[in-house]
């Protein structure tokens, strides 16, 4: 090789670099957003409502993002089919009718979702609450209708941002986000500080919800090719990306089943104030996962287009793999040590009086759950990125049934530290993914 073969070579993969860094970057801003302004909603709501009724937003919402349990899946699809698409060169017409598939879906489920609600509130009410909550409390059936509602549209808003991830737009996604985000949890929070009302806590979030979709909407314009957002899809794409996402449907069901269930089952053994309790552990803890996780999604429409690249892109996939997995497990580490090392403080800090500040094994249990959580990262969206839907989804349904048998079993005995307890059956069940990982690499190669 010639030295300027050489030096060629060597600057385009520091190009490389510079790009994947820049990507890292944009993703880890988005990904301060959600937690943050989570934790300062649960922070500013916990002390305006009290622990019950805050209890009661936890449980609701929980249910909510359960019945929209599908859109995680749409969501997938879409940043996979738009990041495929943008480098055809009917980039314009494809990216539009993507979208469009995508929204329509998400629409149309949450108003079947909405209706479903209004019908079966009360004895939804009942199966959640008890029927001593269910009885005295006259604004329960609202609070649901509210916070589905509020989902739904959020649902709505996160295909749009799914579109402009798979356009590789992650500093103008990161910024959309963070502000959107940061005015939810204000208007939240500022709603339920003047009011001290659950149900205007909804209706503010509701509210901004809507505004931020819309906002987005013309941001996704701005940047699609072409300026387009929608357009009549064909029934060959339309095919293919329900091939996709059915068995994505299994896989983000699983996903929201693992963070959700287990809330509404506390919430119904324990309590509400012992669900709210869980949630802040909970919110806590996730950090280990969950900056990770969209620090790096940057590599899944990254691994979308390698892999349609074909065989010319397979080194550098190959290549690209095996250093994201190192940054995981490494950024992996230290978060949860420094989460380890503070969480008294950080406990402390988002209790309100009457609720407990928890030095708690259920603490630690989820701390090291979500470390080893964290190392299924690359895995999962290397397989997703190489069209492996069937397999993930398999993999992560089977473990989360594991996980909810155990937290039925565990809760009523041991509490809080059983919850905890019961989330290692996914943890441990989607190790697997490592294993398959590795296969379809193989078989790549081959």
């Amino acid at each position: 090789m010639s030295l300027i073969a050489w030096v060629s070579r060597l600057r385009q993969g520091q190009l490389r670099q510079d790009a994947n860094a820049a990507r890292a970057f944009w993703s880890g801003t988005e990904a301060v957003a959600g937690p943050i302004a989570a934790l300062a909603m649960s922070a500013g709501l916990i002390r305006a409502l009290g622990p019950q009724d805050y209890g009661v937003l936890v449980v609701v919402l929980a249910v909510s993002a359960l019945s929209m349990a599908i859109n995680p899946a749409i969501v997938a699809t879409t940043t996979k089919f738009v990041s495929e698409a943008a480098g055809l060169k009917s980039a314009e017409k494809a990216t539009a009718r993507i979208t469009t598939v995508s929204l329509l879906a998400v629409l149309s489920l949450g108003a079947l979702f909405l209706a479903v609600a209004a019908a079966l509130a009360g004895p939804l009410s009942r199966l959640l609450f008890g029927d001593q909550v269910a009885g005295t409390r006259t604004d329960i059936h609202a609070i649901l209708l509210l916070a589905v509602l509020t989902v739904c549209i959020q649902q709505s808003d996160a295909v749009l941002a799914a579109a402009i991830k798979g356009l590789e737009k992650f500093k103008q996604q990161a910024l959309f986000e963070l502000c959107s985000r940061l005015s939810i949890a204000g208007a939240a929070i500022l709603a339920g500080w003047l009011t001290h009302d659950l149900r205007r806590v909804l209706v503010a979030s509701c509210t901004v919800s809507l505004l931020s979709a819309l906002s987005r909407g013309v941001l996704l314009r701005t940047l699609a090719p072409g300026g387009r957002v929608f357009a009549l899809p064909s029934r060959p794409e339309a095919a293919r990306m329900l091939s996709f996402g059915g068995w994505m449907w299994l896989n983000a069901t699983a996903t929201v089943a693992y963070g959700s269930v287990d809330r509404v089952i506390v919430g119904r053994v324990l309590g509400t104030a012992a669900a709210a309790q869980f949630h802040i552990y909970a919110q806590v803890s996730q950090f280990i996962h969950y900056i990770p996780t969209s620090v790096f999604a940057f590599s899944f429409p990254v691994f979308s287009r390698l892999s349609a690249g074909g065989a010319a892109q397979r080194p550098q996939l190959v290549h690209m793999y095996h250093r994201v997995i190192g940054l995981i497990a490494s950024s992996a580490f230290a978060i949860g040590l420094l989460i380890t090392l503070v969480r008294h403080q950080a406990m402390s800090l988002l209790a309100a009086r009457g609720l407990p500040p928890g030095d708690d094994p259920a603490v630690l249990l989820l701390i090291l759950g979500f470390a080893t959580l964290a190392l299924n990262i690359a895995p999962y969206y290397l397989l997703l990125g190489l069209g492996r839907s069937k397999i993930v989804s398999v993999i992560q349904g089977l473990s989360v049934i594991v996980a909810i048998t155990l937290a039925l079993i565990l809760v009523p005995r041991l509490g809080l530290e059983g919850a905890a307890l019961a989330r290692f059956g996914y943890v441990l069940g989607t190790l697997l993914l490592f294993e398959r990982a590795h296969h379809a690499m193989r078989v790549g190669r081959v």
